[in-house]
């Protein structure tokens, strides 16, 4: 208060960038700069959107977990917006992380399957041949660090965790500092002290963080970490904690809650130094999943009450934790549609970057964050989510999903069928409309067909040489056994 403590105040100015004070006494304006605002954007891995103690649905008490405890997460969802109809942009890891960096669909993008997995059973031998996907983020893609780079100089970028976009890393692609080229085998590290390297992560990030703020300068950051992907690791003292827990009616995993609640402990660490900093005010955090969890023998213990999981079209596949905080938004539950691909310009929209890449598929969630509008604005009306690969020990086939309002159609194209649900009716998707409302399943696929044919998007083949007796679909079961046995189903 020292600045009006010799002045008799007349008015207040208020301006987008700063506050002007005029006083009666002095014909000169006092200017105190509003400082620039910080993007962090958290990314867990494998989450599902009922496996964390935040209720996602107001309505809905088993979209929150009934023995896994994640009180950071709570304190963040407290200070902020809850999307009860998050989405990843697709319901594997490497296509929704190229959703957040582009601001694209993962279909758009050719990037529908993890960048690594491109032959073998899940390719070869089955009814279809799915399409060709990339190897790794294309260099013609601009990404919201180059964005940032470009039209706001003065800002630092950061990324560390998990990349797994291969492409040279994080530093071709607009980062200044990282963890470089990482893909899943970093986050298995092993070590009682630092499981799935969550405390290592949390540490650099925070390093990072703290040498930006003490040199004055506006940041971005993406924190991508491996939890709770497999395999499960905690550190023993979180293990030995959560096996005092009361075991709920739909969770009772003491490994994975652990891993969880590790998870959630270095999420609070970097909290607590935003706070400690003091720059809680003008830094936007947002937290969100890269896709469903993976499946258990429990099906009641899958994502809360959805049906499906990692690597389906379900909305146990898609549906994740995404929670905002940041300068201007009241704590709250929305129930609009969003998605990962909206990051990209609602980042822009907060750093007021105006020139946007084209044929981007997100929209702003900036103002229905702070309640101006009800509705988020994108090129289309409508979500798409393409998985057009095989997943047999998963139950998935080449599939398309789209969700326009309160719609959601699935189609599946092995099989050549369609599911349409009401998701505001029907969350669990058990009621299959599709017979009884042919005019809106042709209108779903309609848009769908339209946006394929304005991306060149490529559809699976009929594969010619496919002969029953030699099903990859069939000789999985053995493979599934074998990947019970490593622990992929959660014991």
């Amino acid at each position: 208060m020292s600045l009006l403590k010799n002045h008799h105040i007349k008015s207040f100015l208020w301006t987008p960038y700063c506050f002007i004070l005029i006083s009666c006494t002095e014909s000169k304006r006092q200017i105190v700069p509003t400082p620039p605002n910080n993007v962090i954007i958290i990314l867990a891995d494998d989450q599902g959107w009922g496996s964390t103690s935040v209720q996602m649905d107001l309505n809905i008490s088993e979209s929150a977990s009934d023995y896994v405890k994640t009180p950071n997460l709570e304190r963040l969802a407290k200070k902020g917006v809850v999307f009860s109809n998050g989405y990843a942009a697709s319901p594997n890891c490497s296509p929704t992380r190229a959703s957040i960096l582009t601001g694209k669909t993962p279909a758009q993008l050719k990037i529908t399957d993890i960048i690594n997995r491109h032959e073998g059973v899940l390719y070869e031998g089955n009814k279809l041949n799915p399409p060709a996907h990339l190897y790794g983020l294309p260099e013609k893609e601009i990404t919201i660090a180059e964005l940032i780079k470009t039209n706001l100089p003065k800002y630092k970028t950061g990324h560390f965790g998990k990349w797994h976009l291969a492409a040279n890393g994080p530093s071709a692609h607009g980062f200044d500092d990282s963890d470089g080229e990482t893909a899943n085998v970093e986050g298995n590290t092993k070590i009682n002290s630092n499981p799935k390297d969550i405390f290592g992560i949390t540490s650099r990030s925070i390093s990072w963080m703290n040498e930006q703020v003490k040199s004055e300068t506006p940041f971005f950051m993406q924190i991508s970490h491996y939890a709770t992907h497999l395999a499960m690791e905690s550190r023993l003292e979180t293990k030995n904690k959560v096996k005092t827990y009361v075991p709920g009616n739909r969770h009772s995993k003491s490994g994975f809650a652990a891993m969880s609640e590790d998870l959630d402990t270095g999420i609070g660490m970097l909290l607590d130094q935003i706070e400690k900093l003091g720059i809680t005010e003008n830094t936007y955090v947002i937290y969100l999943g890269d896709n469903g969890t993976y499946p258990t023998k429990n099906n009641s213990n899958i994502n809360g009450p959805l049906h499906g999981w990692k690597a389906t079209l379900w909305e146990g596949g898609i549906k994740v934790p995404f929670m905002i905080s940041g300068p201007g938004i009241e704590q709250g539950y929305n129930s609009e549609s969003v998605s990962s691909s909206d990051l990209l310009p609602t980042i822009c929209d907060w750093l007021e970057i105006n020139s946007l890449p084209k044929n981007i598929d997100g929209g702003s969630l900036a103002s229905i964050l702070t309640k101006k509008v009800s509705k988020v604005v994108r090129e289309n009306d409508f979500i798409v989510f393409y998985f057009p690969h095989y997943q047999h020990e998963k139950g998935t086939h080449p599939g398309v999903a789209i969700v326009k309002d309160e719609f959601k159609l699935i189609k599946y194209y092995e099989e050549d069928m369609i599911f349409l649900f009401n998701l505001k009716e029907d969350r669990l998707e058990l009621k299959n409309l599709a017979s009884i409302n042919p005019k809106k399943v042709i209108e779903l696929e309609q848009l769908i067909n339209d946006y394929f044919s304005k991306h060149n998007i490529k559809l699976p083949t009929v594969n010619n040489d496919y002969k029953s007796e030699n099903d990859m679909g069939l000789k999985y079961e053995q493979v599934k056994k074998r990947l019970m046995s490593e622990a992929y189903f959660i014991p």
